[in-house]
């Protein structure tokens, strides 16, 4: 019999597979098992919310230093996005790809792409597993996660295989507060020496589309500033 390749493949859900089964999906338990995982899952918009002059994060939500974060489940899963305020400096997104369905992932790596008009930037995944779920909306849609990123606007979810340790290596209540602030405060001072922009006396408010808005910064200059994928 000649060999073939799983239709979830095709549809570009998952890595490369073969049809073990002869596309007689109905008695496939790995086409069910998928299915399953790419039924709709319920978000529940976070209620308590960690403001630092006016970038926001969820309390019980932990964060990359690369602006990715973890949002704990249950049986070791994972909810992955990237932050209110990596969204905010980059301005609307295109299109966010993620790894495939049961790609193995490593903390740190920067395997979620996002793009704008001609530009792209890699962001970090913020623990390491086994990806089961992705969110498909995003790959048309990505400004859906500028919109909402805790909740509708999630990339993917991980079963995480050292929760405890990768866990260690990311901020969560204070800490990501002063890391917010750190970042606020790097972001005016490129706008103060490097841009045309200028700002009002007391510093201003930072918008929704920093970089639709500053003259004379380069997207790769924040996306290795403040993403830390390159």
């Amino acid at each position: 019999m000649k060999k073939q390749a799983c239709q979830h493949y095709v549809k570009g859900r998952i890595d490369y597979r073969l049809c073990t089964n002869n596309y007689q999906c109905e008695n496939c338990e790995f086409d069910q098992y998928v299915n399953d995982q790419y039924a709709v899952h319920v978000s529940i918009k976070p209620v308590n919310v960690l403001d630092v002059e006016g970038f926001k994060i969820p309390h019980g939500f932990y964060l990359h230093p690369g602006h990715t974060w973890v949002k704990i489940e249950e049986n070791a899963e994972v909810r992955v996005g990237i932050d209110d305020f990596a969204l905010r400096l980059l301005g609307p997104i295109d299109n966010i790809y993620a790894p495939l369905l049961g790609k193995k992932v490593n903390q740190s790596s920067p395997d979620i792409l996002l793009s704008r008009d001609k530009n792209e930037a890699n962001a970090m995944l913020p623990i390491s597993g086994v990806v089961t779920d992705v969110n498909l909306k995003l790959r048309d849609n990505g400004s859906l996660a500028n919109k909402d990123p805790y909740s509708d606007g999630w990339i993917l979810r991980i079963h995480a295989d050292n929760l405890r340790g990768d866990l260690k290596q990311l901020m969560i209540g204070e800490e990501t507060k002063k890391f917010f602030k750190k970042e606020i405060n790097e972001v005016y001072r490129i706008i103060e020496n490097e841009s045309s922009i200028q700002l009002s006396a007391d510093g201003g408010t930072l918008g929704y589309d920093i970089y639709g808005n500053l003259s004379g910064v380069s997207w790769e200059r924040l996306i290795k500033r403040f993403l830390r994928s390159v």
